[in-house]
């Protein structure tokens, strides 16, 4: 049993080290910058982790679940490394020219550093995520933490270390975001450096590009359901708004990510290695009961606290974000059932059904971001969310219970088939 929750503690305790840090680092930019400085910020890194976001192709995750099944080979690491280059150069290449269109003119003095992070942000970004799933396939959790942590650290760490020395820029910020990633990749590298001595085997990329192309639909459909929001926000508000938001995103959803990561983490390459046969349904669900009643009560908890402690971590001029953090409490909890469902589903190639989920709430989100955004402002796009995460959540439960041959009442008492 010691054996068993080891790697659940060690990646749950990792996971809060990752948001912390992640939160840390979001309350010191938010104090250090002030709100419009914030948002700029915001605007700044967005593009680059949105591209990334969209351009990996489900590549790491399309890693882990081949390596859990038939295990680690050089020509696989070789593979990988190229694979990674592959992708990032042309997506580099076409990024650092509407860079400028896309952050709008109001911010044309960013315009020459938000290029150049641009071209550095997505091969360094690319190079860590696709190395680290090999771990994280061979089930290494202890390596595969100890880098995500050291990935998270980094950032806070930075930016309160150029604070002291009198540095601190919203460009010097930005470069802290992106060093953590940095310094992941060149470990992974230096890692697997005997693995980059033998060629990459274009029967292995053509196979991991099929399998992780069908992983990537539904990761495109959840990263835009996602980030619809923001890039409403940078394409049509002001900093000041998009500095709010940021922070209500963050405060939001630090909390029920801890768990619904960790779950992720774990279960991923299980359910992979397992499959969906009926004799390891209690392996798998059990613990899900217990997220989702998790999630549950930190979601009720939450939206009574959230205002109270925005203002009290980020400062009075944060009051705002409190206020549009308790609809995104909500509307995050739904978000992470989905997520969680959707993973489940396509370690085991249900891929379609994880599309419609996903893709009814990003078309509600593209539907509606620019109207809600117009007419209600921030906190009417805060509304979408939670109406675009419900509508998906629902029907994602739908084809996952549908999928396992089973109804909600039996789900309830899993333990007892």
């Amino acid at each position: 049993m010691g054996a068993a929750m080891k790697p659940w503690r060690s990646t749950f305790i990792t996971n809060g080290v990752i948001l912390g840090s992640g939160l840390v680092g979001g309350v010191l930019a938010a104090r250090l910058l002030g709100v419009e400085d914030r948002g700029l910020l915001a605007a700044i890194i967005f593009w680059p982790h949105f591209v990334v976001g969209v351009g990996a192709m489900g590549l790491n995750e399309g890693i882990t679940i081949r390596t859990a099944k038939l295990g680690v080979t050089k020509t696989l690491i070789a593979t990988t490394f190229t694979l990674s280059l592959v992708l990032a150069l042309p997506l580099g290449a076409i990024g650092y020219f509407l860079i400028p269109w896309l952050l709008g003119e109001s911010r044309s003095d960013y315009f020459f550093f938000s290029q150049l992070y641009f071209l550095a942000f997505l091969p360094m970004s690319f190079l860590a995520m696709n190395l680290i799933a090999i771990d994280q396939g061979e089930f290494k959790f202890h390596n595969f933490n100890i880098q995500r942590i050291i990935q998270a650290v980094t950032y806070p760490l930075i930016l309160l270390g150029c604070w002291l020395g009198g540095l601190l820029t919203v460009e010097v910020a930005a470069i802290a975001v992106m060093a953590g990633t940095v310094i992941v990749a060149l470990l992974r590298i230096w890692f697997f450096r005997k693995g980059l001595t033998v060629f990459p085997s274009f029967q292995e990329s053509y196979q991991l590009i099929v399998q992780s192309f069908r992983l990537h639909v539904v990761n495109i459909l959840m990263f835009f359901s996602l980030q619809i929001d923001k890039m409403a926000l940078v394409l049509f508000s002001s900093n000041t708004q998009l500095g709010f938001y940021v922070i209500a995103v963050t405060a939001a959803g630090v909390i029920p990510s801890l768990f619904v990561q960790t779950y992720i983490n774990i279960m991923l390459p299980t359910a992979a290695k397992l499959g969906a046969g009926r004799y390891n349904i209690q392996e798998l669900l059990i613990p899900l009961r217990k997220l989702l009643l998790i999630i549950a009560l930190l979601a009720v908890l939450l939206v009574m606290l959230i205002p109270y402690l925005v203002t009290i971590v980020y400062g009075g001029q944060f009051y705002d974000a409190g206020e549009y953090a308790q609809v995104l409490v909500l509307a995050f909890s739904l978000a992470g059932v989905k997520k969680v469902l959707i993973y489940l589903l396509r370690s085991w190639h249900l891929h379609r059904s994880a599309i419609y989920g996903e893709g009814v709430t990003a078309f509600i989100m593209i539907v509606g971001a620019y109207i809600a955004v117009h007419w209600w402002g921030t906190m009417g796009l805060c509304v979408l969310v939670l109406l675009a995460q419900a509508v998906g959540t629902v029907v994602l439960i739908h084809f996952f219970l549908k999928k396992m041959g089973l109804t909600l009442r039996q789900f309830v008492q899993i333990n007892r088939i």
